[in-house]
């Protein structure tokens, strides 16, 4: 596997570690879903605007290869990130040989396994063979840069995650 790749992966793992940390616990209050009257088509040249949900956190939900799944939206992850439940959801869960130690975190090795989704729809818009990641013990997907560069530029405004495309 070469540097990058690794780097990348350490990078998801750090990422996925923070976003542990600001995951909701039980007790909280519940997440606000992304209301559709906050997402435009990016499709036709406007913007997609997300609102935080309740633990404070961007969500959205988008179709990988034809199924409905939530995301985390991190701006900090080099690419997009998948727990392994949502992989074996999504038929694209790697052989137990391609997990490599890929980060150190707070509680030991990190291991991931890189992989390609075939197509990601956003607000309206096809990503084709997206450069993802499965994580194990990663507690949320994570919608990372090699997704959110390929859609336009991203900007953070209060309460509001505006994605404008290019």
């Amino acid at each position: 596997m070469n540097r990058v790749t690794y780097i990348a992966l350490a990078a998801v793992g750090i990422m996925s570690l923070i976003a542990a940390m600001f995951a909701p616990r039980p007790g909280d209050a519940p997440a606000r879903p992304v209301a559709a009257a906050n997402t435009k088509s990016i499709e036709g040249g406007k913007a997609l605007t997300l609102s935080r949900d309740g633990s404070g956190q961007f969500t959205l939900r988008v179709d990988v290869n034809g199924s409905e799944v939530e995301f985390l939206v991190d701006t900090g992850a080099d690419v997009v990130a998948l727990t392994e439940a949502e992989a074996e959801a999504l038929g694209v869960m790697p052989d137990e040989s391609e997990f490599q130690p890929t980060m150190q975190t707070a509680s030991g090795v990190g291991y991931g396994a890189p992989i390609t989704l075939e197509e990601i729809e956003i607000a309206g818009q096809k990503l084709h063979d997206v450069d993802a990641v499965v994580v194990r013990d990663l507690g949320t997907n994570l919608l990372g840069q090699s997704a959110l560069r390929r859609l336009g530029s991203v900007e953070l405004k209060g309460d509001q995650m505006v994605i404008k495309p290019r």
